[in-house]
């Protein structure tokens, strides 16, 4: 997001509409897209604040609080400040995520280097209402990290592999749905529309 080269990732379109392009539509819309896709809550309401690059004018960091319809309020931060690449020529540098949702009914932990998947796993921790001391941690293992596969060898992404299953004829897995596109872009746009203005937005 530093580089004039990215026009794509830093400039606004030329529809004049659009508030700024960067970290915020290139990269939250990852995470956005998991956790809607878990926790199936809707956005209402978006407060947000983002820093940007001398160079190049794109977001590159951010911080959100969004709130739901049903109560649920969760923060979001992100930022390209880690220093490293994952396509560079030297040493490949992954992205670091973290995914803590917290519920009444326990807590749901994700969160590793996407370069390596041994790096993390899918952990959910329950509690006995019986015993407020007792806490039964499950964790995946055999699954370990795998938000996002940058692999450029072999087959291709595993989007790329369900799309030419279902022209096989094969039933899809419905992973990140329209439904769950629609509210990722929708609170992304309210962000944007927040750093603006300062203020707190209503998702439209």
């Amino acid at each position: 997001f530093d580089s004039p080269a990215n026009k794509g990732w830093n400039e606004p379109d030329g529809s004049g509409k659009m508030l700024g392009n960067g970290f915020g539509w290139g990269q939250a819309s990852h995470m956005l897209a998991w956790i809607y896709h878990v926790s199936d809550v809707t956005p209402i309401r978006v407060y947000c604040q983002m820093t940007h690059s001398e160079v190049t004018g794109a977001d590159v960091s951010h911080s959100a609080t969004i709130t739901c319809d049903d109560g649920v309020v969760f923060s979001l931060s992100g930022t390209s400040l880690l220093p490293g690449y994952e396509h560079s020529k030297g040493k490949q540098v992954g992205k670091r995520v973290g995914i803590e949702i917290y519920g009444t009914e326990g807590t749901l932990i994700y969160g590793g280097d996407d370069q390596d998947p041994a790096s993390g796993c899918l952990q959910l921790r329950t509690s006995d209402a019986s015993d407020a001391g007792q806490v039964e941690i499950n964790e995946r293992k055999d699954i370990g990290f795998l938000f996002e596969n940058t692999e450029t060898s072999g087959f291709g992404p595993e989007s790329l592999l369900e799309f030419v299953s279902v022209c096989e004829g094969d039933k899809p897995y419905v992973g990140a749905s329209s439904a769950v596109g629609l509210k990722a872009v929708q609170t992304i746009e309210a962000m944007y529309r927040s750093n603006a203005s300062g203020k707190v937005e209503d998702v439209l």
